[in-house]
Parts: structure tokens; sequence; C-alpha cells
């Protein structure tokens, strides 16, 4: 009979996880003075390894400083602008947050989007903020402050269209309602798609032809022309939309 070999159980590391995340931690303060923009990516990235370790209250260290990156370091407007699109992105891969840390987080989010220095920017941030408050994977719902997001952005467009070159951002918050909607945010009503498409509509009518207005022109028809599949395939929440 063959001699059976018992393999040697694993040693048990050397190293936990959170002396690992301390010296992150360490490292990356240490390089913040000098590379912000990257110690913030950082920072992020440790947020999401942190979190998927279930060590929740480091992710949430993490978290807090990158923010203090952003408000002390951070001040040209671009780099503002990718750092909060890193932060959302960031936010919506962790899970593991009690419900009091992902509020702070999320409304200290939205409250730097509210305040970038360009309104267009401030449009864009501000609607995309309301993925955090009503996620795919159904943690954390918060489907009132979520449309209060894309009413706030909706705002925003509207001070901006002096200048029909920004027709666009109307297009880009349309899809987001459609997001919501097919998400099942149950606050997204059919006639919030409507009003908002006979908007465009007007605004793209006043539009001089040209590439800019081609351009949004192409934009809107896909999303009209993706609300009108959804209504052929019998999804209900697009039953009544009439557009």
């Amino acid at each position: 009979v063959p001699e059976v070999v018992v393999p040697a159980a694993p040693r048990p590391p050397k190293t936990s996880c959170r002396k690992v995340f301390q010296f992150l931690h360490e490292i990356v303060t240490a390089m913040a003075v000098s590379y912000p923009s990257l110690s913030l990516k950082l920072f992020l990235q440790s947020a999401v390894a942190a979190d998927s370790c279930d060590l929740h209250a480091i992710a949430y260290e993490f978290m807090s400083q990158a923010f203090v990156l952003y408000e002390d370091e951070l001040t040209d407007s671009r780099a503002q602008v990718s750092a909060l699109n890193l932060m959302v992105g960031t936010l919506l891969s962790c899970a593991g947050f009690d419900a009091e840390d992902y509020d702070a987080l999320i409304t200290k989010t939205t409250q730097y989007a509210a305040k970038l220095l360009k309104k267009t920017d401030q449009c864009k941030m501000v609607t995309l903020c309301s993925h955090l408050f009503y996620r795919p994977d159904g943690k954390y719902p918060d489907a009132k402050r979520s449309l209060e997001c894309l009413q706030r952005g909706l705002k925003i467009a509207d001070g901006c269209m002096a200048s029909s070159a920004n027709v666009h951002l109307f297009v880009s918050i349309l899809d987001a309602y459609l997001y919501h909607l097919e998400l099942g945010s149950p606050l997204i009503q059919g006639k919030y798609i409507e009003g908002l498409a006979a908007l465009i509509s007007e605004h793209v009518d006043g539009m001089d032809h040209g590439e800019q207005r081609q351009r949004v022109e192409e934009a809107y028809g896909a999303t009209l022309g993706y609300v009108r599949r959804r209504k052929g395939e019998g999804k209900e929440r697009f039953a009544d939309i009439k557009v």
C-alpha cells in the first residue's frame, strides 16, 4: 500500500491585514505632501481593499484621509472632478459601511460636487451623486435624496442654458432619470421623463444647425430610441411614458 503523504498545514501569516493597512496608511500619508493626487487615489484603493477584508473602520479612515487631501491639496478644477469621480466609484464599490458612516461619506461627497467652480461640472457631478443614494446592489436605499440630486442637477443645468452648447447636460440628466426608473426607484415617475424630454426638444429646436446640434440630436435620439424599445418589450415602468 503506497504511503499517503499528508501535506503540512499552511503556516499562519506573520503579519495581520491590519498591520498591512497600517503600513499603507503611513506610506501614503508620507507621500501626500509631494503627490496629493496620487495619494488620494491610493487612499481610495486602500479603502476598497480594507472594505473587502471586512475592516470597515479602517476603510472609513482611508476615505476620511482622501477627503482631507481633496479639501487641503486639490485646487485645480479638473483634478477635483477627477477625484470626485473616483470617490463616487469607490463608495459604490464598498458595501460594508454601517448606514451612519456611509451617509456621512456620501453627504460630504455630494457637498463637494455642489461646490465645484464650474456650473457644468457641478451639474454633472451632483447628478452622478444620485447613484450613491440609490445603488444597484440595493444597499442604503434613499430614493428621496437620490431624486433631490437629480432635481438639483436639473436646476443647475437650467442655469447653464444661456449657452446652447450646454443642452447636452439635459440629455445626460434624462439618462440618469431613466437609469433610476429602470433600477426601480419608487419616486421616479413617467411625468418627469416626459417633461424633461419636452424641455430638451424645445432647446434643441432653438439651436443653430451645425456639428454641436447634430451631436445633441444623436445622443437625444439614442435615448428616445431606448425608451421606445423598452416600451415595445412590455416593461411596466415604461408603459405610460409618451415621448
